[in-house]
């Protein structure tokens, strides 16, 4: 009978730390935490994840390379159009912030 007793005493603990780590976590925790909820996020044409319009983001939209490498305006360092490279152009970055989006509007 002891040896039930000691037995449960450490088998019921070890069973509940792996059922509890075996829980799911919660819709609203399981989202990305990239995604903005903004109204920048729900605009028509703005990319919220790359913050640049969205037709005009070769990062969501890979068929738009080709005209922009075919304008020459392509930066082959950093793999996006020169016009958006804000490494090489750190005024592009204010462009785009001028356009996006604010919120309440």
């Amino acid at each position: 009978m002891n040896r039930v007793r000691i037995i449960s005493a450490f088998l019921v603990p070890a069973l509940l730390c792996v059922t509890a780590c075996d829980k799911k976590e919660p819709a609203a925790q399981s989202k990305p935490t990239n995604t903005q909820t903004t109204a920048a996020a729900d605009a028509p044409d703005w990319c919220a994840e790359h913050e640049i319009p969205e037709s005009i983001c070769t990062k969501c939209n890979k068929k738009l390379i080709a005209d922009f490498k075919k304008k020459g305006d392509w930066c082959k360092e950093h793999d996006l159009p020169e016009s958006h490279c804000t490494i090489c152009n750190p005024d592009v970055k204010e462009k785009f912030l001028a356009l996006k989006p604010k919120e309440g509007k």
